[in-house]
């Protein structure tokens, strides 16, 4: 009589409870993207519908059909620094609620120590200054192919008071809505599944909301870093910074640009030391937090700063289940759309 146990069983058991665990966390990893998905869309669709609701309004009232063209910047500047509040700030809170998910975890606005926060601020900003090349590399080169990017970004106003409500719409409410929107509610959601998966996907979403060739490359790039940095210091308080003054100082050139208050000469003087300085500085700070804090350029597939992490998935298998569930496939295939027209693609396809 053979008395040996047969520990087939424990193993398959094993197995079949693996498996049950597997599952488990990849429908609750597509519930979490696909409702994510939603939230992306629901923040673009909010800025367009309630741009035109507005103008209807106004149409409506004044009768005025000028008073949001573009030759009359100071409303446009005002429709602008409302529908982006509004746009990020409504659909975040309406995901909070249905979600389930605690705005204050998910958040987190710590405070960062001084000889960690203004390092970051340099070696990001040296990183904005490479991506904007970049970002010129690959708009210029689409005249290749035919294609030229419909979108203009000339926005400065002639008055004190438009250049105001130029830099506030331009550098200050972006800089919140957007960090709120992505690397506050995307990000931060995401973040219990790992921090580099969470990094990746708030990054390629950030991108392609922007939905122009200019602004894609130059989006993702900085989406990755001012990922990168929150979830190294667990603060939306770092990017916030730099994505404000990386806009400031856009702003800042075009208004010069356009105002005539310096000649081109003396623009690309000005452009050329602040680029060098920020790399510059950049550079040190690198050296600086590599002595100083050597955990800073660490992280794995698995990192999550007291998050709930999955690891029964491969950062691929986690990508791949994330883009493939309906609210992120419709808000990327509307966003790849967008960005054709901005190209003029359709304007050919009708004119051929």
């Amino acid at each position: 009589m053979n008395n040996t146990p047969n520990y087939s069983n424990y193993v398959n058991s094993d197995e079949i409870l693996k498996n049950n665990i597997k599952q488990l966390e990849r429908k609750k990893l597509r519930k979490t993207s696909n409702g994510l998905g939603f939230f992306v869309l629901s923040y673009n669709l909010f800025m367009i519908v309630s741009a035109i609701i507005i103008e209807i309004i106004l149409l409506a009232v004044t009768g005025d059909s000028s008073l949001l063209s573009s030759s009359n910047t100071v409303p446009m500047f005002l429709l602008t620094i409302f529908v982006s509040t509004l746009s990020a700030f409504i659909p975040g809170l309406f995901y909070f609620l249905f979600s389930g998910n605690n705005i204050f975890e998910t958040i987190p606005v710590h405070k960062v120590k001084a000889d960690l926060f203004f390092p970051i601020i340099a070696i990001g900003m040296a990183a904005a200054m490479i991506a904007n090349y970049a970002s010129e590399i690959v708009s210029n080169n689409f005249s290749l192919f035919g294609l030229e990017n419909q979108i203009s970004f000339e926005n400065s106003a002639p008055t004190l008071f438009g250049n105001i409500l130029y830099i506030i719409s331009t550098a200050i409410v972006p800089a919140f809505a957007e960090e709120f929107a992505f690397r506050g509610v995307v990000m931060g959601t995401l973040r219990k599944y790992g921090d580099v998966f969470a990094i990746i996907t708030s990054a390629i979403l950030f991108g392609a909301m922007h939905g122009n060739i200019s602004q894609i490359p130059f989006a993702f790039i900085l989406g990755l870093i001012f990922a990168y940095i929150d979830c190294k210091t667990n603060s939306l308080l770092p990017s916030i910074t730099i994505h404000f003054i990386n806009n400031f100082y856009a702003v800042m050139i075009d208004i010069l640009n356009t105002s005539n208050i310096v000649n081109d000469k003396i623009l690309n003087i000005v452009y050329i030391i602040v680029v060098i300085v920020f790399c510059l500085l950049g550079i040190i700070s690198f050296i600086y937090l590599s002595n100083n804090y050597k955990y800073f350029f660490k992280m794995d597939n698995k990192s999550g700063t007291n998050y709930q992490i999955i690891s029964e998935f491969s950062l691929k298998e986690k990508i791949i289940e994330c883009f493939s569930t309906f609210g992120v496939l419709i808000s990327l295939s509307i966003f790849f759309v967008t960005t054709l027209y901005s190209l003029g693609i359709f304007g050919n396809i009708t004119t051929n």
